[in-house]
């Protein structure tokens, strides 16, 4: 956390992703699975106690809580991808046409009130931990689409301040789909900002593609570009998933990039775009900074949040 602060980088802390209960990797999904955690009163309280627990946490670099370090972080994040691929009518509908990865999506949870309902009631928890701070925000976690990732709900939720957007389906990260949510985030004086998008590797198509033929440099180098222009034209900052420092495997739903980090840094581009979870940020630290500052006076003017980064890779607090 001190580490990325020197870089002038702020961070977005979450306090738990859906992966671990589907995974059964943790106490929530081993007594709650992905079903009750979200429905159930007590999975609930402990929940609010472990949000209440990281919030307390004392950094040594200030001798103040996380809760009152706005130096430091951006915004707390109810949960990473929560009741994740929480189902809409697009994602029914390849289900049904039976997609591999879809499938095991869609088949996760769908019960979109109970998902809305919770984070709300974490996002309030965050709040009342934050002790009427507002220079450290709330977020969400983003979901599998554009529509899942923002419930109608979430516009009219006193708690929460960001609405975050993880999409991969190229239809979602288009102008004609952002710029009507761009505007109802206006109208609702809510913050958005795309929390996760990417570029697959192979030829595939781009929200499922484990394996396939790897596209030539030009292709895929041109399929960045395109649709970082495209989100931010939008009016939305995004950070892109995942920017590497080593060399990348291109193990399956390849998204990394390494040697196209200068696309995404550019000055049209990439104002937000040092939120790349690598070490990367270390050989670009000046750049980060400028672009920075001039993102934070920006986004004082608009829907979308001043600073950056949730969890790089290489500078977790």
């Amino acid at each position: 956390m001190n580490n990325a602060k020197g870089y002038g980088i702020k961070l977005i802390v979450s306090f738990h992703s859906y992966n671990a209960l589907e995974g059964n990797r943790d106490f929530y999904g081993k007594y709650y699975g992905t079903g009750d955690f979200y429905t159930n009163a007590q999975a609930l309280s402990y929940y609010k106690n472990r949000v209440a627990h990281v919030m307390a946490h004392v950094n040594p670099h200030n001798g103040k809580p996380w809760s009152q370090s706005p130096e430091y972080i951006f915004a707390f994040e109810t949960q990473n991808e929560a009741m994740h691929g929480n189902v809409s009518q697009q994602c029914s509908l390849e289900c049904l046409r039976g997609k591999d990865l879809l499938t095991m999506i869609c088949s996760s949870q769908e019960n979109p009130s109970a998902l809305t309902k919770w984070q709300c009631s974490v996002a309030g928890a965050i709040k009342s931990n934050l002790q009427g701070r507002t220079d450290i925000l709330v977020t969400t976690g983003g979901a599998s689409y554009v529509d899942t990732s923002v419930q109608e709900a979430y516009f009219s939720c006193a708690a929460l301040d960001v609405i975050a957007i993880h999409a991969y389906g190229l239809g979602d990260l288009t102008q004609s789909k952002l710029k009507p949510i761009v505007q109802k985030a206006q109208n609702a004086n809510k913050k958005l900002m795309m929390q996760e998008w990417g570029m697959c590797y192979f030829d595939t198509s781009n929200n499922n593609c484990p394996k396939g033929n790897a596209l030539s440099a030009s292709v895929r180098d041109a399929n960045i570009k395109k649709y970082a222009d495209e989100i931010s034209q939008s009016g939305i900052p995004w950070m892109y998933w995942q920017i590497i420092p080593n060399a990348d495997p291109h193990d399956e739903y390849d998204y990394e990039v390494r040697d196209a980090w200068y696309l995404l840094r550019g000055e049209r581009t990439s104002l937000t775009n040092f939120c790349d979870r690598s070490a990367s940020t270390r050989r670009t630290g000046a750049l980060s900074r400028r672009l920075l500052r001039s993102l934070a006076s920006t986004l004082r003017r608009s829907t979308s949040p001043s600073g950056c980064l949730r969890s790089l890779t290489s500078l977790k607090a």
